[in-house]
């Protein structure tokens, strides 16, 4: 019984699939991480005597900075970023004292300044909902000597930015005036409120490629900080599934709990229906592409390859819902910069083999868009979970249209594996449908386990046929009562094929 149980506890993680099963859809790439250029910026302006580069010769976090060097030019340069209020941050707000800033390294710049076009400086302006310019704060680069010792933060002082209204648009800038030269590294953009929670910049660590964001402890890397072992978080070429380059987490044991993740930003369902699954981003670098639509309940899978070293595979049976890698795909009803958030979609973890390490590795996740035309956005996020340690590297991510499931016009098609698809509602209070589907008849069980690996329910036990199935749970357990609040895990088991998900009750 203790064997089982700790086979239980192994389980209660999504089962990792090591190959890609026959599809209905196309395998496109999401994920890629080759672009040459940051999420969220852009080369403003590049004159001649000018240059701009994403930079990996020096770095705060996350292995890159905004660089330019530059002579004397024509105009200036710069850096330009696209609006920064975005995802859950749709405005910046009011009559809240925020710092603003960003961490500058210099290299040879000219020294005390006497006109503006000789100066170096980050500047952030705000405008209103109409589009109507706010203000702007403007903070210069220290040029009283001509090398900096290594990065200084340049800040705002108390109180110099608290906006008359919220901002809708806030573009942040990092310039070299046509007569400023030398080389200059720019890192770790800050926006935070002073006290107050003010809003928040993306990318401010310009650490991941476009098409891409982040949020990352303590407070999403908003403020010029990493901790608990995301500082170590790089897109690196140590590794590669494919291309030079792939997303690498190295968390240490010792670290503090605390999730985090990397994810594609938000790109359109479009088309009929809610539509055909659209390039990530417009230039092309990674990207969901689909011959087909999308329609509400249809199966997607999201697939992604995984090297890993310096596992514990101790701690992923003490802590199965917690010590574990996966992905955490999310539909929205909309893409623009002020839409605001309000996803759904679940958390799919995978399950790492008992070893310490293991080379490039599919892992699989099946799930359903929601059976609302109104969700038109999607995102997937490569997510590490809150006791996670050891060293992962992602690369390749995919998504792909499976099929779709029945619950949703009747569907009778054949699926072609063995799959275990997300509850809905999720969270759910106190009823959930669980979708399962299998290729052949099987012998199946289903059943429900609390987060100390113990059963509650079993809700399947026996033969069941060929197709898409829905088994309902109503929070009770095999005794009839019911149960508390909280997370549990459902879990399938073939005899081919097991896999486990988790679900949240909410009373």
């Amino acid at each position: 019984m203790r064997n089982f149980m700790m086979l239980l506890v192994l389980g209660l993680i999504l089962i990792g699939c090591m190959s890609v099963y026959a599809q209905s859809g196309s395998i496109n790439s999401v994920g890629g991480l080759e672009s040459n250029l940051p999420s969220y910026w852009t080369k403003g302006n590049e004159p001649s005597g000018a240059t701009l580069s994403w930079a990996t010769d020096q770095s705060r976090s996350m292995g890159h900075s905004l660089k330019i060097t530059k002579a004397a030019t024509s105009d200036s340069a710069a850096w330009i970023s696209e609006n920064m209020c975005d995802i859950w941050s749709p405005q910046h707000l009011a009559n809240k004292d925020i710092m603003l800033g960003a961490y500058v390294k210099t290299q040879g710049v000219n020294t005390n300044p006497a006109a503006d076009d000789e100066k170096w400086w980050v500047s952030y302006s705000f405008y209103d909902s109409a589009g109507v310019f706010i203000g702007e704060t403007k903070l210069p680069v220290d040029q009283t000597t001509a090398s900096s010792s290594g990065w200084l933060a340049d800040t705002n002082g108390v109180g110099a930015t608290v906006l008359p209204k919220d901002s809708w648009k806030t573009i942040i800038k990092f310039v070299g005036g046509k007569n400023a030269t030398g080389t200059v590294w720019a890192d770790d953009f800050i926006f935070t409120g002073r006290g107050d929670w003010a809003g928040q910049d993306w990318n401010a660590g310009v650490g991941v490629p476009t098409g891409w964001y982040y949020w990352l402890p303590p407070n999403g890397g908003n403020d010029g900080l990493l901790a608990n072992g995301f500082e170590n978080t790089v897109v690196t070429t140590e590794a590669a599934h494919s291309g030079t380059h792939s997303l690498k987490f190295d968390l240490p044991f010792d670290r503090q709990p605390h999730d985090g993740f990397v994810g594609t930003k938000r790109f359109l369902l479009n088309g009929t229906g809610i539509g055909t699954i659209a390039q990530l981003n417009p230039e092309g670098l990674g990207g969901i592409s689909m011959p087909s639509t999308v329609n509400p309940g249809d199966l997607l899978r999201a697939t992604v390859w995984i090297k890993a070293s310096n596992l514990v595979p101790d701690s992923a049976a003490a802590y199965p819902a917690t010590w574990s890698v996966g992905l955490t795909p999310l539909f929205d009803k909309g893409n623009g910069n002020n839409f605001g958030y309000n996803p759904t979609g679940p958390d799919l973890m995978f399950t790492f083999p008992a070893v310490t390490s293991f080379d490039w590795t599919s892992y699989s996740a099946d799930f359903t868009v929601p059976n609302d035309p109104s969700y038109k956005v999607m995102e997937v996020r490569l997510h590490i979970y809150a006791r996670f340690t050891g060293t992962v590297y992602f690369d390749d991510l995919t998504v792909q249209k499976m099929g779709t499931s029945t619950g949703v016009g009747g569907d009778t098609k054949i699926p072609a594996t063995y799959m275990l698809l997300e509850n809905y509602p999720n969270p759910f209070n106190p009823t959930t449908t669980i979708q399962y589907a299998l290729p052949q008849t099987a012998n199946v069980s289903l059943s429900i386990y609390n987060v100390l690996g113990q059963h509650v329910r079993t809700l399947v036990e026996g033969t069941v046929t060929t197709g898409y199935h829905n088994a309902t749970w109503d929070g009770r357990n095999d005794q009839g009562q019911t149960v508390h609040s909280g997370v549990y895990f459902y879990r399938l088991t073939t005899g081919q094929s097991s896999f486990v998900k988790k679900m949240l009750l909410m009373k």
